[in-house]
């Protein structure tokens, strides 16, 4: 969108709308072995980025069927959690689910010895599920779906409600409203908003907590479950701070709320997360690729998009700060190692980062994105260094 290359832009977003029409979600990657879990689902968000820019009503008409059959996806089947509050209002939420149970064939080697500890077939079955609904969430992988940090086999992402997962698909709802909106289908316009005012009032009740100024993920209590109705516990709600935490701001939802930003501002501000060259994924260096010292260029964007989009002064200054550590960052470390990178060590800045199952890559798509998407929005004071202090 920055390089001005729309056609391009349009290019990605009709490729993905293809896969929701042949598949019925945006798998993972565009490959066979990929068809059996989707990702974070951020095709509304890009459709909106393109006509903001482009005012091409025909791809709104096009992608608006799709948006709606991926909204559905995410919201039925396994894909859909049901919790009743204290007061006995059922609430609807959603969550990560592969539809596998075997090793991923692209990690097939490391899947299988990570399996190997565990004893029999149906612990195995289950650990695959749980490492491919991962890999759906895109933070694959992270002490954040471990019910032991030090141990993978522990993974229980299907039975987290993710804060972040469902920041998404309450943008999505605001994004189909205004796009129905747009080429005047008043029902779906209409539907998509009452959709969004339930999903934030259930983030509100199952993942906020006011004292500590974040959303928290919450885990799912097989005992407090009647016929698929699972009975809210404030002692669910996983208490650890990750940058997902902070993610909701980002929606106009809570933006636009200057009291929430302020609180969650502070919050983030004395969360431990923010270091020299950004915001860190975790505060637990786990050796996982999803933890502390790692930033990560979508979570920075969406943090600081959110921070920035607000009424909120102190916020926005909040926001340019964050943004001028990464830039930096980004700009030394392409110095030094003459590339961009898919994640930084936000302790040092100009430090790509490490952990994980595979060797660092270069490139990089979105670390790209984010730096020049900073620029555009702040700009770069002739006086201010590009270099580390």
């Amino acid at each position: 969108m920055v390089s001005k290359m729309y056609e391009t832009a349009k290019g990605m977003v009709l490729n993905l709308i293809e896969l929701i029409d042949t598949y019925g979600y945006v798998l993972n990657g565009a490959r066979a072995y990929y068809t059996n879990r989707s990702q974070p689902p951020l095709l509304s968000s890009m459709v909106i980025e393109v006509y903001k820019r482009t005012n091409d009503v025909d791809l709104v008409k096009k992608a608006l069927p799709a948006l709606i059959k991926e909204h559905k996806f995410w919201n039925s089947g396994v894909h859909n959690v049901t919790i009743e509050d204290d007061q006995g209002t059922t609430h609807n939420l959603s969550r990560y689910y592969a539809m596998w149970d075997q090793p991923r064939p692209e990690s097939l080697t490391i899947d299988t010895e990570t399996a190997s500890k565990l004893k029999n077939d149906c612990e195995k079955k289950q650990l695959y599920r749980e490492l491919a609904s991962t890999a759906e969430t895109g933070w694959d992988f992270s002490t954040r779906w471990m019910k032991n940090a030090s141990d993978l086999t522990t993974l229980s992402t299907t039975t987290i409600v993710p804060v972040d997962l469902n920041a998404y698909i309450l943008k999505m709802e605001l994004d189909i409203s205004f796009l129905a909106n747009v080429v005047g289908e008043r029902s779906h316009a209409l539907h998509f908003a009452k959709a969004s005012e339930s999903r934030k009032k259930a983030m509100n009740i199952v993942f906020w907590d006011e004292e500590k100024g974040q959303w928290f993920d919450y885990w799912l209590n097989a005992s407090s479950n009647h016929k698929d109705v699972y009975k809210w516990d404030a002692s669910y709600q996983n208490q650890d701070i990750f940058a997902s935490n902070f993610v909701p701001l980002w929606v106009q939802s809570f933006n636009s709320d200057e009291g929430v930003v302020n609180k969650v501002a502070q919050s983030l501000e004395s969360s431990g997360l923010i270091h020299a060259a950004g915001i860190a994924t975790s505060l637990r260096n786990s050796s996982e690729q999803w933890d502390y010292p790692n930033g990560w260029a979508p979570i920075q964007h969406m943090i600081v998009e959110g921070l920035v989009r607000s009424r909120s002064k102190e916020a926005r200054s909040l926001a340019k700060d964050i943004a001028i550590r990464w830039i930096r960052s980004n700009y030394v470390t392409y110095q030094t190692s003459k590339a961009m990178h898919e994640k930084y060590d936000v302790t040092k800045c100009g430090e790509f980062g490490g952990g994980g199952e595979y060797v660092p890559q270069t490139g990089f798509g979105w670390s790209n994105g984010v730096v020049l998407a900073f620029l555009e929005e702040f700009g770069w004071a002739e006086d201010l260094s590009p270099y580390c202090k």
